[in-house]
């Protein structure tokens, strides 16, 4: 637990805001997490606000709804079987974190009176089945890949993972065992997004496929001024795929932001008896 606590000072979860352009379109990609702090959020809303008064259009990260079989394979086979929008807030709350799409509702009356200035620019769930089919019938490495895990997952099934047993065990503790849970859960995030360069074995659709079609929405689309919010995973895939069309795109400057900061408030009960 003390290990837990440490991470989450001493790695910090540092996510880039990185300015793009090739010279005719200039892209902001804010990297987001789908559960982080407070302060991070309403620094991302407060950038996003600004972007739309200097005229920029906002991208949203958001994979899209097929109603069929579409949405009966993500739920499936990305989701656990159930909706990812409720699992990644369940998670959030029981790690006394945020969920970002509860932020992203305060620019809700802009896009209302300006629906062409906010954009979901990801693929639906179809498209992503589609690319899943695809790359299981030409790549035999994919296919092995995904069966072996698919092997994995269920001989594993019979206990829960340690994450999913740490958020039942917060959910039904008492308050102090829940301020540990939370603390575990913090630590956890600090130390699995160090692990994000590692490839996944969905990632070619889950990563690859999406910003592939990023890309060419990007570099097709009419506007020129380009505010994008999307999972900090997607940038050095995002460019490949961006230099790919248009080799003049590059990195103008990049700042970073703490996306899951150490509670500002400790509790504890001094060892004096």
């Amino acid at each position: 637990m003390y290990y837990a606590a440490f991470l989450v000072g001493d790695r910090p979860n540092l996510l880039p805001q990185v300015v793009l352009t090739n010279g005719t379109k200039s892209v902001v990609f804010q990297g987001m997490v789908h559960v982080g702090s407070e302060p991070f959020y309403k620094s991302v809303v407060y950038d996003l606000e600004k972007a739309l008064a200097d005229g920029y259009t906002l991208y949203y990260e958001g994979v899209q709804p097929s109603p069929g079989e579409g949405d009966k394979w993500f739920s499936e086979t990305l989701a656990g079987g159930g909706d990812l929008s409720a699992n990644y807030k369940k998670l959030g709350e029981g790690c006394g974190l945020k969920f970002q799409l509860d932020y992203f509702n305060l620019l809700t009356a802009d896009a209302k009176v300006h629906p062409d200035r906010h954009i979901t620019a990801d693929v639906n769930t179809l498209q992503m089945k589609n690319e899943f089919d695809r790359l299981i019938a030409a790549d035999p490495a994919f296919a092995a890949a995904v069966a072996t895990d698919k092997a994995s997952t269920k001989t594993e099934s019979s206990g829960s993972d340690p994450l999913t047993a740490g958020l039942a065990y917060v959910a039904s503790g008492t308050e102090d065992q829940k301020k540990l849970g939370a603390v575990l859960c913090r630590g956890f995030f600090a130390w699995s997004l160090k692990l994000q360069g590692n490839k996944g074995v969905m990632d070619p659709v889950i990563l690859d496929f999406r910003n592939r079609e990023l890309a060419k929405r990007i570099q097709q689309d009419p506007p020129t001024k380009i505010y994008l919010t999307y999972g900090a995973a997607h940038l050095p895939g995002l460019l490949k795929e961006l230099q790919a069309l248009d080799p003049a795109w590059k990195v103008v400057s990049h700042k970073w932001i703490r996306g899951i900061a150490a509670p500002e408030e400790f509790t504890a009960t001094l060892p004096l008896n």
